[in-house]
């Protein structure tokens, strides 16, 4: 379950619009504000080519649409799989399959869209484009939805003693993921224009709570896991592939939110910026490859989780690994 990210490049009042589980927020205010003698006015950020594209309309069905929204829609729809793939038993009210996997199929779909919701930032940075920055919102609040479903799938069918409290608490690792839904429901209740409005500046330290959700999510996947070795059936790799190693959920986490991480902290944000100045954006990428093939890595054996999980789910014949 568990986003963010520093600053991303302002490109004015009238381009920005709020992301919820973002720690960036910016002056919500949709005026423009007259300059001072002693503050002349900044200039905007320079869009990509890539972003002047994506404005163009098209025509479809009589209708005309921006490129930028289909593209949205295309690389948004997967934050819809977790839901999909718990559907059909919540159609026919199958209690076996929410009991045993819905764990991992909206446990670990909520995980997913966390990571996709953080990784927004890092790419506006290392490619300069914004035209994707709506996905940080859109995932923000998949991961909401995933994770909420999760809690109240395990607090009603899971066989741990206690009640729905106990199902959901009654256990450290147990209590990580509790906590971190209740932080992820004010943020998904605030995720609005009115909210942004009403909150002002505590709307952004509000958003900030998503390192808290991040930090959570390790230790959540650290203690369940067993610090990271494989215990008895604990983690996906058992028996599995016989790779049980990379099937550790921490150990995933741990690599993906290495780049997420890095390309967060502002010295390294200064020096991509420099390179890119200079005209040396190869030798930013080049310089990152080896944390961004381990964030590759990382993420696919978590998809691959997700989509075995969840085709089970959806079946109906959940699996027990």
């Amino acid at each position: 379950m568990a986003t963010t990210r520093d600053s991303a490049p302002y490109s004015g009042p009238d381009t920005y619009r709020p992301d919820p589980f973002s720690g960036d927020a910016i002056d919500t205010r949709h005026h423009e504000k007259k300059p001072t003698a002693d503050h002349p006015p900044q200039r905007r950020a320079a869009r990509s080519r890539l972003d002047d594209w994506m404005e163009v309309d098209f025509k479809f069905g009589g209708s005309r649409i921006k490129r930028k929204a289909v593209a949205l829609v295309l690389l948004g729809a997967p934050g819809l799989a977790p839901l999909f793939f718990m559907l059909p038993a919540l159609l026919t009210l199958n209690t076996n399959t929410f009991s045993v996997s819905v764990d991992d199929t909206l446990g670990t779909g909520a995980a997913l869209c966390l990571f996709l919701c953080l990784l927004v930032t890092p790419m506006v940075t290392l490619t300069g484009q914004r035209w994707f920055v709506p996905l940080r919102r859109w995932y923000g609040i998949m991961m909401a939805c995933s994770a909420i479903g999760d809690a109240l799938a395990a607090g009603l069918t899971d066989s741990f003693a206690g009640g729905f409290l106990g199902r959901v608490a009654g256990h450290v690792f147990e209590l990580m993921g509790f906590m971190m839904v209740m932080l992820v429901i004010p943020l998904l209740i605030t995720s609005n224009h009115w909210a942004q409005r009403k909150l002002g500046r505590y709307w952004k330290r509000l958003q900030q709570g998503t390192y808290v959700i991040w930090g959570l999510l390790g230790f959540h996947l650290l203690l369940l896991e067993g610090f990271g070795f494989q215990q008895g059936s604990d983690g996906s790799g058992f028996p599995g592939d016989g790779d049980p190693i990379f099937h550790q959920r921490f150990y995933q986490y741990s690599v993906i939110s290495l780049l997420l991480l890095t390309l967060r902290v502002p010295p390294v944000k200064r020096w991509i910026a420099a390179r890119q100045k200079e005209g040396r954006n190869w030798l930013v990428w080049v310089t990152i490859t080896p944390i961004f093939v381990l964030f590759v890595v990382g993420f696919i054996f978590m998809l691959n989780e997700e989509i075995f999980k969840g085709l089970d789910s959806f079946t109906e014949n959940p699996s027990h690994e």
